[in-house]
């Protein structure tokens, strides 16, 4: 999935010899290829990188450990398509492929010379070096499968600066740079040279040389010479002697003046340049040319001048040669050389061909190697190719008009490469490997450092464009200044729009400097530089971190805005900080400095790193990145940062964040020259508290050791890359919102060996999303966060997009940043790599996502990566099965039903219009604050009634229902057509799930509870998800890509992935749920043919939540009957252990005897007839059980153990070596017959849950399983506190010996249906609201706090709004027994029906005759202002059921004193609490709190009572309550009849 390519700055020229630039033309296209650096490098005409070529990596032979230079020169062969490069002593040849996809350029051969090369020559196998030696002579086979080179011969020569093979007669032609002699070697049909190398004196220095290009079946040789005072010469050889080159023509720069009539009159100042440049057209392309203008004139019928018609004419027929000569203002004179190939000599004359003004081209001693290039194809056209000057660094094409040259028309010569001011675009290329980038802090100014110092700075344009109109606009990245720092740069910032520049070097002295640099609009290279004031660490430290924010970089930047502040952070390694306030004084339209900026300093302190790390300094200092903020950074009102800008990290991983106290420092206008906290507070630390110069925000511990890189995000989102010991690299993601509940902890990915990150970089999308980008040598992976799955466990991170940077060139990356707009700057070498946010066009379309923002796009397929992240993290829509499934595990049925009304409406809707998709209209928010019911018409009953109990039917609704079987069919028929739906296909599938689940549960919502619904709903989801998972044969995953992973999943780990997404939580539902008999019903509907096996009711948990009795028994018998008959050949010993647990002996004696083909069956038949009663033969039994366990048979070793009396050891065999330590509860559930009463349980169960399950729930952090064992064994108490208190407090409370609790693993605390069950249970009996009691408020209040963002990451925005919305603290408290009574008391009424739950916490009863209430110990002030107000109704209490009766679950406390009391009768008022107390009669209604008066007398009668009465001990309350309940003495509620 690539992202498009907007731009590619390609590397500078090398000018270091004579051929620095080429030309080659592959499938109609051309390509400009010249050095840049260590590679060859290829563009388009208009200057876009194409390809690169690393020229050292072509070399296998060459040694690792020398150091690689920069390659000299190129050389191309258009008819063998092969680039021939070299540096040093080494050439490599490409030859182009096409036969691999969109072609490529493969390593044809390489030669290695005897001395430094200087130049070379290719031509048709034949290879001339000119070295630093001489000139040696190479040949191949070019049609040979194996390339060999051979050296055929050497010698010795001074040093050609250019050389030449002759493709006519084989004649080696070369110079030497500053002689005036030219050599020409022949030679023979052997390719071996003959005689001595003809030496050709010219009057004047050489500066270009070159042979003509002969027509076809030619083999005249002629060569050309231009010197430096632009004479043109040809040399031939003469019949008389074929070997030997005399001067046939001369042209000089006069004839050409002459022709173009330019004055050169007599006493003028000589120009800088008289003679002009000369330039000699390839005569072979230039026909082609020529060519394809006549061509397209004759089919397109193209209007033109009838003289450039018939000089194109001339041009085809005879064998022309054209000069061009450029005068320094830019005139360019034509001639043509005719009959060139005629005999005589004499013959030969030229001729004036047109006369035009270019200004874009200037007279160059270079130009004389410009090149020409010709593209064929439909948009055919000319190219001149110059190579890079002095003051042209830069390799440039101009596409040549003939007919418009010909007529000496303007726009003749149009320029293809970018403008040759250096403000505009691809001006700025780099010449040295880049090392690292920074950038503004909005991303809108790029600045690079490389090797030696070298620096480039770019602006990034804020462009409208779509990429299909890229080619319309300009460029995106501008090029703004190019220099040279005398020292390499340590540190880098950038503000103004990246015109301001921040260094940190090191003086001359090793001591490290801050400069502050300004580029102006005009300027290529910037001002002085400014130190920065009072910066003198000491000379071992170093800076470590550099951030320079200013008001035009913060948040979003205006296009006429100026800089006029800018804040300046720096830290060094020993932890000291400096923060600086530069002033600018900018004109108004240029951007320039009016004067040097002001540099002051406001503060200068160590940072108060925490005293519990050992070190003082810390292992890294970072800045918190304002790379994608949104908003300021800044306060610039107060000068007061608004942000966290500093983050440190210490050597045991712990990360820091920090802020700096500067506003007060910058209120006034002017400061003073001490700065308070200045250089003093760096040696004194200590400072009076409030007034320190750092503040730190945030800890957060990670434990990481050994960290290689860090970077932290503007979202405070920090990731950290360790090595491990192996070498792996591991990467980890941390938010810095830590709290009992959650670590921080995000992300966890160890790398295989050998994929080492080298880069890391933070950005975020236009939606808040955090993006990073992850560096490897030639990929760049895109990490986003992912939507979180309530079905299965999902790293909360996960790749989205990989840039495979091999697709555009093999040269590894040395760094990469994020630009505005999400734009993604990749380095390599000196190349940059410009990739905008949009998706390319073979970019694959992820499966659709029912997020909010992929359903308000009208195309269907992301084109960007912020559409596709949003995609992935972003809101779900209202009618997505996950939000969906939230709602009505939340009790929201009502919402459910209507929202799948409301999508089947608009499928209708869609249809009767004709649409393709589906539009959707979302629900306002406050639709999910409260079930949502649905308005009907209520019908009047005629039917009256006067008394209390007469008969009343209510009006039957279910005929007006619109969520019927019908409905349901249609929208589930709907999800599988035509109209474009933004679910993929399981969704879809989920979603009909969910529809189908709702529409059950509303149909038994007369015999179902709401813990059964919860049962059944995630069962439902469990089913759809196994069959989706059976189709594919792979897990569903809730995430489409994950990290690599490069261990093969298995078949067993397959199977065992998709058993794990029916939770504990579901078991924990059924377990509290009164509906077992529906849930046992629907639980076997899931089984294949309806049949239960072991397997399915293990996946289920069945026998966890079933309870034990006939039902238990019979369903234990019917999986042993059925595991019986699955197989063909009938064996007994799979479903002996059952039986015998059972006692049905004699039904295994039976099955065997059903067994003929088994060849046990007789031994069995003997031995179970025998009676087991007996100790003899339960002897025997154990004897056997033990002799199969050494065979390795477990289970049936388990079966002759249960049948031989010793349940124990069966059930030790089911946990050690069957690992099945549900097998193991059943068994003891049936074995024993303690727990009929549901309140004790026996001592093998009790053994199972505390030595196995809950070390296995601990362990594994698995709260529902936690809560279920202790439910299980009577401590309803923990049962309720292990939901959301801390596992480690747990653990120690529980351990037996507090010095070995239990071992604690990481908590399954992202789970918002924890605080639906600890919501249901608080307030279910006595232990459950002193259990609830012992949690604390602010506890509480943290883990609603992390569950509304677990629903955030979930993408169930409204929901956690709703639950912070809704949530109540309340606590269940007993009322004292003395206490006063006011005339304005109000006391909660006594039923519990009405009220929470009573604790019986020592801690909680209070007797203090003020108090009307019990102290919560850690009660905060946010809670404590709850007590006693009215609330609304709370987030999972919205329904209009009861409340399930108080269950009275602890024993009564014994009394221990000698005082008796008065037994008092049971109370039946409704006006009295159950400890004796009158109240007003409080009713609640709708959540509201009526108080009734009551008689004043009778109120003040029954105070003289109570106060009468003697208190009551807490044993004796107990009894009243236990009493009241078990004799149903609590208050009459009409609702407990329906």
């Amino acid at each position: 999935m690539p992202l498009r390519l907007r731009q590619a700055v390609a590397g500078r020229p090398n000018a270091l010899s004579t051929r620095n630039v080429g030309g080659i033309v592959l499938n109609e296209k051309g390509y400009i290829i010249y050095p840049s650096g260590s590679n060859v490098v290829l563009t388009t005409p208009e200057g876009d990188l194409s390809d690169t070529l690393p020229f050292w990596a072509s070399l296998h032979h060459r040694a690792t450990t020398s150091t690689p230079g920069n390659v000299r020169g190129v050389c191309c062969s258009q008819v063998e398509n092969i680039i021939v490069a070299w540096s040093e002593s080494h050439v490599v040849l490409w030859q182009h492929s096409s036969t691999k996809k969109a072609g490529s350029w493969n390593n044809h051969s390489t030669v290695l010379a005897s001395s430094a090369i200087t130049s070379l020559d290719y031509i048709s196998g034949t290879l001339v070096l000119g070295t630093q030696n001489g000139i040696e002579y190479w040949r191949m086979d070019p049609q040979a499968e194996v390339v060999v080179w051979d050296r055929l011969w050497a010698r010795p020569y001074p040093t050609p600066s250019d050389i030449h093979i002759s493709p006519a007669s084989g004649h080696i032609a070369w110079y030497t740079k500053g002689q005036k002699s030219a050599y020409v070697l022949g030679t023979d049909r052997k390719n071996q040279a003959v005689g001595m190398a003809q030496e050709i004196r010219h009057p004047r220095e050489i500066s270009w040389i070159g042979w003509r290009k002969p027509s076809i079946g030619s083999v005249d040789s002629h060569l050309y010479t231009i010197t430096t005072n632009s004479v043109f010469r040809i040399y031939s050889p003469v019949l008389d002697d074929p070997s030997w080159f005399q001067l046939l023509s001369s042209l000089d720069h006069k004839a050409f003046s002459k022709s173009a009539k330019l004055d050169t009159g007599k006493g003028k100042e000589p120009q800088s340049n008289q003679f002009g440049a000369m330039w000699v057209w390839d005569a072979e392309i230039l026909r082609e040319a020529v060519k394809g203008d006549l061509t397209r004139i004759r089919e397109k019928q193209i209007e033109v001048p009838v003289n450039a018609v018939k000089l194109l004419q001339g041009l085809e027929s005879e064998e022309n040669d054209i000069i061009a000569w450029i005068s320094e203002n830019g005139e360019i004179v034509l001639r043509s050389i005719v009959n060139m190939e005629r005999k005589p000599p004499t013959l030969l004359k030229t001729l004036p061909l047109s006369v035009s003004t270019l200004p874009i081209l200037s007279a160059s001693s270079s130009l004389s190697s410009a090149q020409l290039l010709y593209i064929p194809g439909p948009s055919a056209a000319l190219h001149a190719l110059l190579p890079p000057t002095e003051e042209r660094p830069t390799a440039t094409s101009h596409r040549i008009s003939l007919i418009k040259l010909l007529s000496s028309k303007q726009a003749a010569i149009i320029t293809e490469s970018a403008s040759t001011t250096l403000t505009e675009t691809g001006r700025v290329q780099l010449s040295n490997p880049i090392e690292k980038f920074a950038r503004t802090p909005n991303g809108r100014g790029l600045l690079a450092i490389c090797e030696n110092g070298e620096i480039g700075t770019w602006y990034k344009q804020q462009l409208s464009l779509k990429p299909a109109k890229w080619h319309l606009g300009p460029r995106t990245l501008i090029g703004r200044g190019h220099w040279t720092a005398p020292t390499v740069p340590s540190e880098a910032a950038l503000f103004a729009k990246g015109r301001a520049i921040v260094l940190c070097t090191r003086s001359s002295d090793g001591h490290p400097i801050i400069t502050l640099q300004h580029l102006d609009s005009n300027a290529s290279e910037p001002r002085e530089p400014l130190m920065l004031p009072h910066f003198n660490p000491k000379k071992d430290d170093h800076v470590e971190m550099l951030l320079a924010v200013s008001d035009i970089d913060d948040g979003y930047s205006g296009g006429n805005r100026r800089t006029q502040r800018a804040i300046i952070t720096a830290a060094t390694r020993n932890g000291e900080a400096w923060v600086w306030r530069v002033i600018s004084r900018i004109t108004p339209k240029e951007g320039d400095l009016e004067t040097q900026p002001e540099i002051q300093l406001v503060s200068h302190y160590r940072l108060p790193l925490d005293d519990l790390h050992e070190e003082v300094i810390p292992k890294m200092i970072l800045p918190v990145d304002p790379m994608g903020w949104h908003q300021s950074v800044i306060d610039w009102t107060t000068d007061t940062p608004l942000q966290d800008l500093i983050l440190t990290i210490s050597s045991d991983g712990d990360l820091e964040f920090w802020t700096p106290r500067i506003g007060g420092h910058l209120a006034g206008q002017q400061l003073d020259e001490k700065v308070k906290y200045g250089d003093i507070a760096c040696e004194n630390r200590e400072v009076e508290k409030g007034d320190e110069a750092w503040i730190k925000t945030g800890t957060v511990k990670t434990g990481r050791q050994n960290i290689l890189m860090a970077r932290c995000s503007s979202r405070k989102k920090t990731v950290l890359v360790c090595e491990l010991e192996d070498g792996r690299h591991e990467m980890t993601i941390w938010d810095s919102k830590v709290s009992e509940f959650s670590t921080g902890l995000e992300l966890t990915h160890i790398f295989e060996q050998g994929d080492i990150i080298l880069d890391l970089d933070w950005t975020t999308t236009s939606d808040l999303q955090s993006v990073l980008a992850v560096g490897f040598a030639h990929k760049v992976v895109l990490v986003c966060e992912q939507r979180m799955s309530y079905i299965e466990t999902t790293p909360g991170w996960a790749p989205f997009l990989t840039i495979d940077m091999e697709r555009y060139t093999p040269v590894p990356i040395s760094d990469s940043i994020w630009l505005a707009g999400g734009a993604l700057a990749v380095g390599t070498g000196n190349q940059i790599y410009l990739f905008s946010r949009f998706l390319g066009g073979d970019t694959p379309s992820p499966s659709p996502a029912g997020s909010v923002k992929s359903v308000a796009l009208d195309e269907e397929e992301p084109e960007d990566i912020f559409q596709l992240i949003a995609h992935r993290n972003g809101p779900l829509v209202d009618y997505h099965p996950i939000q969906l499934g939230q709602c009505l595990l939340w009790d929201k049925a009502d919402l459910v039903k209507g929202i799948l009304l409301d999508l089947l409406k608009s499928y209708k809707k869609c249809e009767e219009d004709g649409k393709e998709r589906i539009r959707f209209s979302r629900l306002d928010p406050s639709e999910f604050y409260s079930k949502r019911k649905r308005a009907k018409a209520v019908k009047v009953n005629s039917n009256k009634y006067d008394g209390l109990f007469d008969s009343f039917q209510p009006p039957q609704d279910d005929e007006d229902d619109e969520f019927t079987d019908r409905a349901v069919s249609e929208l589930v028929d709907r999800l599988n057509g035509n109209i474009a739906f933004p679910l993929s296909t399981p969704e879809k599938s989920f979603l009909a799930t969910i529809a189908q689940a709702t529409l059950e549960a509303e149909q038994q919502r007369r015999s179902l509870d709401l813990c059964g619904m919860r049962y059944l709903y995630s069962l439902r989801m469990f089913a759809n998800w196994d069959r989706l998972s059976s189709i594919s044969n792979t897990p569903i995953s809730a995430s489409t890509s994950t990290f690599p992973n490069h261990n093969m999943l298995g078949a067993d780990h397959k199977e065992e992935k998709r058993n794990n997404h029916f939770s504990f939580r579901n078991i924990v539902w059924a377990t509290h749920s009164e509906s077992h008999e529906l849930l046992l019903s629907a639980s076997k509907q899931m089984c294949k043919d309806g049949k239960l096996l072991w397997k399915d009711a293990r996946r289920m948990g069945i026998f966890l939540w079933l309870k034990p009795g006939e039902t238990f028994k019979s369903q234990l018998e019917d999986i042993a009957r059925n595991r019986f008959m699955q197989d063909e050949d009938r064996d007994p010993t799979s479903c002996s252990l059952i039986f015998f647990a059972l006692g049905k002996k004699k039904v295994v004696h039976g099955l065997w005897r059903q067994a003929p083909s088994h060849k046990e069956q007789t031994l069995m038949l003997k031995f179970l007839a025998n009676d087991f009663e007996l100790d003899r033969w339960k002897t025997a039994a154990l004897k056997n059980a033990y002799a199969l366990l050494s065979k390795q048979r477990y289970e049936y070793a388990a079966a002759f153990f249960m049948l031989g009396g010793a349940p124990k050891d069966a059930i030790n065999v089911c946990l050690r070596h069957l690992n099945d330590w549900q097998l193991a509860v059943a068994l003891a559930r049936i074995v024993e017959n303690q727990e009929q009463d549901g309140k004790s349980i026996g001592p093998l169960l009790r053994w199972i849950l505390q030595d196995t399950v809950l070390p296995i729930a601990f362990k594994g952090g698995h709260r529902w399983l936690a809560s279920w064992a202790f439910w299980t064994l009577g401590r309803r108490d923990l049962s309720v506190k292990i939901l959301i208190s801390p596992m480690n407090d747990i653990a120690l409370d529980f351990a037996s010996d507090p010095d070995h609790p239990l071992e604690v693993g990481n908590p399954d605390n992202d789970d918002p249906s924890l605080l639906l069950m600890f919501q249901h249970l608080k307030s279910k009996s006595l232990q459950t609201a002193k259990g609830t009691n012992e949690v604390s408020t602010k506890l509480e209040y943290d883990f609603v706090l992390h569950n509304a963002r677990v629903f955030f990451r979930m993408g169930c925005h409204n929901l956690a709004l709703d639950l912070l919305r809704s949530w109540s603290f309340e606590r269940p408290f007993f009322p004292s027994r003395t206490k006063q009574i006011t005339r304005t008391q109000s006391i909660a009424p006594a039923t519990p029906s009405s009220i929470p739950s009573p604790s019986v916490s020592l801690s909680t009863i209070s007797t203090s005759p003020i108090s009307a209430r019990p102290t919560i110990s850690g009660l905060n002030n946010l809670t404590s202002s709850y007590i006693g107000h009215n609330r609304r109704p709370s987030f999972m209490l919205t329904s209009e059921k009861r409340r399930e009766s108080l269950f009275m679950d602890i024993d009564v406390l014994a009394e221990s004193s000698n005082v008796t009391s008065e037994t008092q009768t049971p109370i039946e008022s409704n006006a009295h609490t159950p400890d004796g107390a009158s109240t007003p009669e409080e009713v609640i209604t709708n959540g509201h709190t009526i108080h009734e008066e009551t008689n004043e007398s009778d109120r003040a009668d029954k105070e003289i009572e109570e106060i009468k009465s003697p208190p009551k001990k807490i044993g004796n309350l107990m009894k009243e309550l236990k009493q009241d309940v078990q004799q149903g003495g609590m208050e009459f509620n009409m609702d407990n009849f329906f």
